[in-house]
């Protein structure tokens, strides 16, 4: 008897131990995640491509290794508006700074092409087709929680792609 109670009661500290550490946590009495968003326009330059899709893409790291943090749908020439710009939104992005905001072209796996960056020079493009930013690199954004970092606008260089 004495055995059954000594399980019983590892069992039950067990427990107890779960639902203490399952309650720490951060304060956000909500349970929604804590994300913001990157805001701006795109002017585009360049003859459009026949093939493949332009997406505007964010990554926490740069050079870019891998999938982007996010993205945005893909942009297609009907939503330009005046001036060959476009408006973008990407959502959902968690509080913290991002290091490189790309625009890009993808034909489909292993085929991506960069056409512009956010950086101190946002009447220039500042890259080329592999994602190599001239001096002094993309400028970083910083996401805050239930925010928008507005004002990331940028220059995309359709030219650059070359279709394979």
């Amino acid at each position: 008897m004495k055995r059954h109670r000594q399980g019983f009661a590892a069992v039950w500290m067990a427990l107890l131990m779960l639902v203490v550490v399952a309650s720490c946590g951060d304060d956000d009495s909500t349970g929604t995640p804590q994300s913001g968003s990157i805001a701006g326009t795109v002017t585009f330059r360049g003859t459009w491509p026949a093939s493949g899709e332009i997406y505007i893409t964010v990554f926490a790291q740069y050079p870019p290794t891998g999938a982007p943090d996010a993205f945005t749908n893909p942009i297609t020439q009907n939503q330009l508006g005046p001036g060959r710009t476009f408006n973008y939104k990407v959502p959902g992005l968690e509080a913290g700074t991002y290091k490189a905001v790309l625009i890009g072209w993808r034909a489909g796996i292993g085929q991506d092409q960069c056409t512009g960056l956010y950086w101190n020079y946002p009447d220039s493009v500042g890259i080329d087709k592999n994602c190599i930013a001239e001096a002094p690199g993309p400028s970083a954004v910083t996401v805050i929680k239930n925010q928008t970092a507005s004002g990331v606008n940028m220059v995309s260089d359709l030219s650059l792609i070359e279709i394979p």
